[in-house]
């Protein structure tokens, strides 16, 4: 079956959905769209690049949304996916992530000092926070840290 990659802003509280103890339902997120790529300037061949360029994009939305710098890496059943209002940005509407359909998780490292950034972009589009020195000086010191969802389960004792 053929399966789509989404990177899904979350909150700290949502860090559940990893383990099963959460489901996602109705989750703006970001992936490669033909207006991210016509707007980045990436052409069919660059995806993983674009692949990268909607996960920092989530960064930024959960950033301004959350707080934090926490996403989601899921491959979800395209039916399950529908567009969202920025679609330059990559943005679509996950209607529902099951759990094992997280591969894994991006995220500041523990401690690091985001609160200037998320204090500045706290309700702005990605346009605007992505616009602000405060964001741009995170994105370019601090490059979030890929982890595997399979550690998270084993250290809190969950599975799906």
């Amino acid at each position: 079956m053929e399966r789509q990659l989404v990177f899904i802003p979350i909150a700290a509280d949502d860090m559940g959905a990893l383990d099963g103890s959460t489901t996602l339902r109705e989750r703006p997120a970001h992936t490669v769209t033909p207006e991210l790529l016509a707007e980045l300037g990436y052409s069919e061949r660059e995806a993983e690049d674009a692949e990268y360029a909607a996960m920092v994009l989530a960064s930024v939305a959960g950033l301004a949304r959350h707080g934090t710098r926490l996403v989601i890496v899921a491959e979800v059943d395209p039916s399950t996916v529908r567009p969202g209002e920025d679609s330059a940005n990559g943005e679509v509407v996950v209607e529902v992530c099951p759990t094992r359909s997280i591969t894994a998780w991006f995220a500041d490292e523990p401690g690091a000092d985001v609160g200037a950034a998320a204090d500045a972009a706290r309700g702005l589009s990605i346009d605007d926070a992505w616009e602000l020195p405060e964001v741009q000086d995170l994105l370019q010191r601090q490059d979030l840290l890929w982890n595997d969802v399979v550690e998270y389960r084993r250290a809190t004792g969950g599975g799906a």
